[in-house]
């Protein structure tokens, strides 16, 4: 269930105990790209590949001198394991304990008794939580309790947007700019070669495929649903995705439902040549897939 545990620091993996694990931890790095767009902080990455589905999930904590601080697990965990969290939080508190100033964990993890230390920080959590893991009940939970709202839709291929469409104007608020046209533009365009690098990276690096990413919105607002999820869908190598709000199984539902419509399209048929003529006619059937979406209760 457990397989390797990491400690990441913006673009630095300073701690890994399985090196075989090493590559899957690399998609945590161009995630924490992402964060940069956004005031959210990473749960878990949901990965599937032709032999098993994985997870790997987060506690992500933003140190005092602002760096994106990522204590990590990956291990085949069942979703809305609240134990594996737990985990988590006590990994990092057990850190905090042994080195006090987590900014300065980048200049720490270079002592010779780092590895150790944390080794036998990770031999005391598999100890204590393996079976708590094992015996766990999931309780399924309702998390539609701000509506429901796509916020982003995009197609990519090759890593170049094809189509990116913002459906939240919002999204620009973290990053202080007027929601002027051309910003609105420039931000989907970036959202949506981000997402795409993610996508290409966790292919050619972990030889997997990257299914979710599940954050916590920290927005200072109380009448917003703070669960965010971004899916990632493969109709004959263009990309599909979407970033949503509210009930996630709805979400991945409608995700389903417009993957197979557009797979019957034509203009999937064909390898991407760079011509977006072919591709325009798509934004309608995201457009009419968020309306009837939004209107979902």
């Amino acid at each position: 269930m457990i397989s390797s545990f990491s400690i990441i620091l913006e673009n630095d993996v300073l701690y890994c105990s399985d090196e075989n694990k090493y590559k899957a931890f690399e998609i945590v790095l161009f995630v924490e790209k992402l964060m940069k767009f956004f005031r959210w902080r990473l749960k878990n990455i949901c990965l599937k590949s032709k032999k098993k589905k994985e997870h790997i999930i987060v506690e992500h904590v933003i140190t005092n001198a602002g760096q994106n601080l990522f204590f990590c697990c990956v291990g085949n965990f069942s979703v809305g394991s609240q134990e594996s969290f737990k985990m988590l939080k006590e990994f990092r508190n057990q850190v905090k304990t042994q080195y006090k100033d987590l900014a300065r964990l980048k200049f720490t993890s270079e002592e010779p008794t780092f590895n150790q230390v944390i080794n036998l920080i990770i031999e005391y959590l598999k100890d204590k939580y393996l079976d708590l893991l094992e015996e766990e009940i999931i309780y399924d939970k309702d998390n539609n309790n701000g509506g429901n709202a796509i916020l982003y839709a995009g197609i990519s291929a090759q890593g170049l947007p094809i189509i990116s469409q913002l459906y939240d104007n919002n999204l620009l608020s973290t990053l202080q700019k007027e929601k002027t046209f051309e910003n609105i533009e420039l931000f989907s365009s970036d959202l949506s070669a981000k997402l795409a690098t993610i996508s290409m990276n966790t292919q050619i690096r972990a030889k997997t495929k990257i299914k979710e990413i599940h954050l916590d919105d920290t927005t200072d607002d109380e009448t917003h649903n703070s669960k965010k999820v971004i899916l990632f869908g493969n109709i004959h190598g263009y990309s599909i995705d979407f970033i949503a709000t509210g009930n996630f199984y709805k979400i991945k539902s409608v995700f389903k439902q417009l993957k197979s419509k557009m797979a019957l399209d034509s203009a999937f048929k064909n390898e991407f040549s760079g011509d977006l003529r072919p591709f325009k006619h798509l934004k309608y059937y995201l457009d009419e897939v968020v309306k009837g979406f939004d209107q979902i209760n």
